[in-house]
């Protein structure tokens, strides 16, 4: 400190002026460098935290008060307890066979699959010699079942083919030419997720009347015979007897596998507190 002193008493006054307004600026710099900068830094980095953490708040309606996100809570409850119902409803409404639960509950062996096909193939034949309608004997469905077949599902198959033709015989056709069963189609929420529904698509030919058309269409609307239909072709059979129609349609048998509650998880009938997040 002397030896700065003794240097400082060397320099004339205008020298000292100077030395000391250096000094204070290096002073300075040094202060700003490596105590106020840092700080900045970690300001505008909070700063840049806040407004992503606000971000992601306002996108999650949580800046509102609990009151308001309690009131939007039980309105979303109150939607999805109507959608279950709806749901429930539609699916008692579409499903092909009443008692499809039974049938998806019970294990199905390939001798009560064989057993089915021969009690449904006598009675459609015996239903369409009494009508005096023709009717392939077969039925579409093979008697025997291979090892990489699934058992249940060859008996919805079937029970999706009797439905179809009882529907067709019940509107008393001219003849029914062609019954094949087709693959069963799956339903997935994701193509990673297990079928919620199951589609059996049974494809028909027949002649008939303009009327059994309307019949048959009239017929798939109700939820005792309740098919989706898939597609239809009409054309004129014959040029002698325009009154006959070729009619090729694929009627789909639907199985409902699964809930709403299955799909997308049982929810709380109660309205709860509203979690707050933590981040």
């Amino acid at each position: 400190m002397s030896t700065v002193r003794a240097r400082l008493d060397d320099l004339s006054e205008r020298q000292q002026v100077l030395a000391i307004i250096v000094m204070a600026g290096l002073l300075l710099f040094a202060t700003w460098f490596f105590l106020l900068l840092p700080q900045n830094r970690k300001r505008n980095q909070l700063r840049l935290d806040i407004k992503s953490m606000t971000d992601q708040l306002q996108q999650r309606n949580y800046l509102r008060g609990e009151p308001a996100l309690q009131q939007e809570l039980g309105s979303e409850q109150d939607e999805a307890r109507s959608t279950d119902k709806e749901w429930s409803a539609t699916a008692l409404r579409m499903a092909a066979f009443a008692d499809q639960q039974q049938t998806l509950s019970n294990p199905v062996g390939t001798i009560d699959y064989k057993v089915k096909l021969f009690e449904v193939r006598s009675s459609l034949i015996r239903k369409s010699r009494e009508a005096n309608i023709g009717l392939p004997p077969d039925l579409g469905m093979e008697e025997a079942v291979r090892s990489n077949e699934d058992a249940r599902k060859l008996m919805l198959q079937l029970r999706a083919v009797e439905k179809a033709v009882d529907l067709a015989l019940d509107r008393k056709i001219n003849l029914l030419r062609t019954i094949k069963p087709m693959p069963p189609i799956a339903h997935r929420m994701t193509p990673e997720s297990e079928p919620f529904l199951e589609e059996y698509p049974v494809r028909l030919e027949f002649l008939g009347s303009i009327r059994n058309i309307y019949e048959m269409l009239e017929a798939i609307l109700r939820s005792e015979s309740s098919f989706a239909l898939r597609n239809l072709r009409i054309d004129t059979a014959s040029e002698n007897d325009p009154n006959i129609l070729r009619v090729r349609t694929t009627l789909s048998a639907l199985v409902f596998l699964k809930t709403p509650d299955d799909l997308f998880g049982a929810m709380s009938k109660k309205p709860g507190r509203v979690r707050r997040p933590s981040f």
